[in-house]
Order: structure tokens, then C-alpha cells, then sequence
């Protein structure tokens, strides 16, 4: 079961790799950053909602959505942001370069979010292989990003 999930989470990150470029382009053909957004968010709601459907949900669940603390839903504002930077900066720096930092910047993230416990994740102590992993990331950036 666990390689299962590995692969998955292998395959949602090749998935990252194809779709931030392709805004990237869309960006270019529409000539703005935020209209790029528009058909991305808009397909992306209607394959939601058929997903939702399809998986067994339910319209009472449909209307829980009213009652979600107003603060969870600024991550559809992370999430167009993530979509507008990727399409400034990926023309700019390169996608190698983009994806380095864009990953270095989850697993430090990750790190600070689980070490207090933060976001509703579970609190996971700081060990020495932690601290070695977030160096040798740092070290990856510099090497990938100033060669």
C-alpha cells in the first residue's frame, strides 16, 4: 500500500511539472498572468464538482461548504497566486530553476508547519536528519539555481 501512495504523490508531482508550464504558455497566448487563471479555475471547478459526484458526494455535503471558517478558503487565493507567479516566473528563471526553489520552499515550509504543529497538521519533532535534509536542500538550491 505504501508504494502505492509513493507513486502517486511521484505522479501528482510530474502532473505539477506539466500543468504550471502549460499556464505558463497560456499566460503567453492570452497575454496576462490572472487570464490564465480564468479557463484553469474554470475547468478545474466544473472536473470538481463531476468528481465530487462521481465519488459518492452528496448535496447535504455540498452545503457544508457554508459553514468552512472563512480562513481556509484564502487557499483558492494561494492557489491563484501559485498559478500567477508560476507564469511570471517560469518564463523568467527557467523551469528547473523554478521547480528547485518551488520544492525547497515546501520541504522548509513543511518542516517550520510540522515542527509547531500548524495548519492542522500533527506536531512532529526536529531531529538531526531533518536538519541535514533542509541543509542539503539549501545546498541544492545554490548548486541548480547559481551553478
Amino acid at each position: 500500500m505504501a508504494i502505492l501512495l509513493i507513486a502517486l504523490a511521484l505522479f501528482m508531482g510530474a502532473i505539477i511539472s506539466i500543468y504550471l508550464p502549460m499556464i505558463s504558455q497560456t499566460a503567453k497566448i492570452l497575454g496576462s498572468g490572472p487570464m490564465a487563471n480564468v479557463p484553469f479555475f474554470g475547468i478545474a471547478f466544473a472536473a470538481s464538482i463531476i468528481i465530487a459526484f462521481a465519488t459518492g458526494n452528496k448535496a447535504e455535503q455540498f452545503q457544508k461548504i457554508t459553514v468552512l471558517p472563512p480562513w481556509l478558503l484564502t487557499a483558492g487565493v494561494m492557489s491563484a497566486g501559485m498559478i500567477i507567479g508560476s507564469s511570471f516566473l517560469i518564463p523568467k528563471i527557467g523551469i528547473g530553476t523554478f521547480f528547485v526553489l518551488l520544492v525547497s520552499g515546501q520541504v522548509l515550509a513543511g518542516m517550520v508547519f510540522g515542527y509547531f504543529g500548524l495548519f492542522g497538521v500533527p506536531a512532529s519533532a526536529m531531529s538531526y536528519g531533518k536538519v541535514i535534509g533542509a541543509i542539503l536542500v539549501i545546498a541544492g538550491v545554490y548548486l541548480v539555481t547559481f551553478r
